[in-house]
């Protein structure tokens, strides 16, 4: 064997064996890529998933990784879901609004005046799914969690509303066609428009207002790097509605899993959708307050008159919808009446 040879021999086998050193002790057996739609600097992204992705790795010892991204991460937030049905990814957290007409049980939540807490609308709705309520929505994915968030109060670029007059004509971002259906009862424009693209719709004067978090106001990029909070003058406790959400997994990857690994993602799972209901409510109140105390915004609530009115106009809001389920094949009467059985139990409960 002439030195070259043996040379190139040596570097192989060094090269060999450095590549074995530099592998993982254990490679995991499942790896979840998990998309969100939660920006790293939120208490959902940061309290909630972060924690879960960290106790599902720790105590699978490694054998699951949980390769959990932010928004933007593995794609558009409004593409998520359909990755996880394809199984582009195994997971997501993500909005059911991004898809009208796609999960009609689920709209039953998002009509108008439904819950007056996320903790109570979030027991509600899984009690939903649980009792099979909601099963048509979800056939296609494993749900490991479905919650609300706490209602929305209403911002504007400086329009008053003390009643239901001022909201006619009014150009709204909604956040479903569901909360769209009873803006457009009182009387304003619902607009389905990006999150990404609200600061710069507010900023052209093509949007008036938005229904849209107290909080994710102020941590919402706008136009100009300003954010949402900047772009607005007045806000408006109207708790009218707020929107649905799920975190949900491939069926095929759920299916494929051991058993003690899927009872593990189930258990941690679990604590997703309460949890992010229970610190959206908190941060939800601290934000409040602050906006509430800063002199750059008009502060308004609906007295109970004001609220009754309000609750007259959007009432046929829930007839179409029932009418609208009817056409679907589903049971719009009795999937309304159980959810309002189960929020006002829950909402006793939660007191």
């Amino acid at each position: 064997m002439s030195s070259r040879t043996r040379m190139s021999s040596t570097v192989a086998t060094l090269l060999a064996l450095v590549a074995l050193v530099a592998m993982p002790a254990s490679a995991a057996e499942v790896v979840l890529r998990f998309g969100s739609i939660n920006t790293e600097n939120t208490p959902a992204y940061e309290k909630v998933l972060l924690p879960f992705a960290k106790a599902v790795e720790e105590e699978s010892e490694g054998r699951i990784e949980v390769a959990l991204k932010p928004l933007g991460g593995y794609g558009k937030p409004a593409e998520l879901f359909t990755m996880v049905e394809k199984g582009s990814i195994e997971m997501a957290a993500t909005v059911q609004g991004y898809h009208p007409g796609r999960f009609p049980q689920s709209s039953v939540m998002e009509l108008p005046f439904m819950f007056e807490n996320s903790i109570a609308g979030t027991s509600a709705m899984m009690s939903l799914y649980k009792e099979g309520l909601l099963d048509k929505d979800y056939a296609s994915v494993k749900v490991l969690g479905l919650y609300v968030l706490p209602p929305y109060p209403i911002f504007t670029t400086g329009k008053k509303i003390q009643s239901v007059k001022d909201f006619r004509g009014l150009r709204m971002r909604t956040p479903s066609t569901t909360v769209g259906v009873a803006l457009a009862k009182l009387g304003a424009v619902p607009l389905g428009i990006p999150l990404n693209l609200i600061g710069e719709t507010i900023a052209s004067g093509y949007v008036d207002a938005i229904a849209y978090g107290w909080d994710s106001t102020t941590t919402t990029k706008g136009a100009g790097g300003k954010f949402l909070a900047d772009q607005l003058k007045v806000v408006i406790d109207a708790r009218l509605a707020a929107p649905a959400l799920m975190i949900v997994m491939n069926r095929s990857a759920w299916d494929a899993m051991p058993a003690d690994l899927r009872k593990i993602v189930e258990q941690h799972s679990s604590d997703i959708a309460m949890g992010s209901a229970r610190i959206r409510e908190a941060q939800e109140a601290v934000t409040k307050k602050k906006l509430q105390d800063d002199s750059r915004f008009t502060a308004l609530t609906f007295n109970d008159q004001q609220r009754a009115e309000i609750q007259a106009v959007t009432a046929p809001a829930v007839a179409e919808w029932k009418a609208n389920m009817a056409k679907l094949g589903i049971d719009g009467e009795r999937l309304y009446s159980r959810a309002r059985e189960l929020i006002q139990q829950y909402k006793v409960a939660t007191k």
